[in-house]
């Protein structure tokens, strides 16, 4: 069994730990905290006793049964943890947006051509889903793409403080936040994985005074089609996703938690493609990326790189479009 650690104590990661200890996947040994109190206190709420916390991040990243990091710190944090843990030998598993920019990207891909035995995977969680993988199977045998509106807008909790004045991470360029890179990175990573790279895009932002994007409509132009996505963290959408065929209808009821995905051959006539899911959304990402480590699956690591750094490349063009800058953009 493959021994993980972790880098952050948010949700998320408490989430993750959870998916590892149902799974029995990865076995946790390490966490990561700049508060090594709150790194106990995940461990001792979970009851991981072998685990071991920590607040200095070179003495955990030392740690020589280390073998992946999982690192769910803040956006704008990602590139310097992810290089630290592969100069320490460790492959890592990031939280997507695994990157704030292209250079952050290229910089991490140069350090694994030269430690080819080590990895990295953005934990884009979608894409193991079955209900996304019986998706992407139906996509695949369309005959001919006529078009796709793909949507995922949430409120968020955080909004009502980002309102009341304080700046939550997620809804501050400092920290690369912003429903692009907190929501339409999904459809993006579904988008590109499912048609490609599109020949052109633009990216209509309502934003807030702080720059940032609270929600918006982005527009992906392929040669004989185009892919609306829409996005949003300052509004609640019950929108579902669908990719056309002409008269058929791929319909998900959610692409970042899909639960339901229909085939429509009519209004009234459509079969139902929906998959048994986990209770916890992260089982099936924990299964598949840990299947990927204990075989060896080089052609899926290469995949997954690939598609990370093409998803970047498109995150980094339709922020562009919409005029939104991050701090991080300077200093790379």
């Amino acid at each position: 069994m493959t021994n993980v650690g972790t880098i952050g104590t948010s949700s998320i990661t408490k989430t993750f730990l959870e998916a590892c200890i149902a799974s029995r996947a990865f076995k946790v040994s390490h966490l990561y905290s700049r508060s090594k109190a709150k790194a106990q206190d995940l461990i001792d709420e979970l009851f991981l006793p072998e685990a071991a916390a920590y607040d200095d991040l070179e003495t955990f990243l030392s740690a020589p049964d280390l073998e992946v990091v999982y690192v769910a710190s803040p956006n704008s944090l990602h590139f310097d943890h992810v290089k630290a843990a592969l100069l320490h030998g460790k492959s890592v598993i990031v939280e997507k947006p695994a990157f704030a920019n292209t250079a952050e990207y290229e910089a991490i891909d140069a350090i694994l051509q030269q430690r080819p035995e080590l990895h990295v995977i953005e934990a884009a969680r979608h894409l193991f889903d079955s209900n996304y993988l019986v998706a992407q199977e139906k996509v695949s045998q369309f005959t001919e793409i006529t078009g796709a509106t793909l949507t995922y807008m949430k409120y968020s909790s955080r909004f009502d403080a980002f309102q009341a004045g304080k700046t939550p991470n997620i809804f501050s360029p400092e920290f690369a936040g912003g429903a692009l890179y907190d929501l339409g990175v999904y459809l993006l990573y579904a988008a590109v994985d499912w048609f490609g790279v599109p020949e052109s895009s633009a990216y209509y932002a309502t934003k807030a005074e702080n720059g940032i994007d609270l929600h918006g409509l982005a527009r992906l132009h392929y040669p004989k089609f185009d892919v609306a996505l829409i996005f949003g963290k300052d509004q609640q959408s019950f929108l579902a996703s669908e990719i056309y065929s002409h008269r058929k209808t791929l319909w998900l009821d959610s692409l970042g938690e899909p639960t339901q995905v229909r085939l429509y051959d009519s209004p009234a006539v459509y079969q139902d493609l929906s998959q048994h899911t986990a209770e916890n959304a992260l089982v099936e990402e924990v299964n598949a990326i840990s299947l990927m480590f204990t075989n060896r699956e080089e052609d899926k690591f290469k995949h997954y790189w690939q598609l990370a750094g093409q998803v970047t490349r498109l995150l980094v063009d339709l922020r562009a479009s919409a005029g939104i800058v991050f701090e991080s953009d300077q200093k790379k």
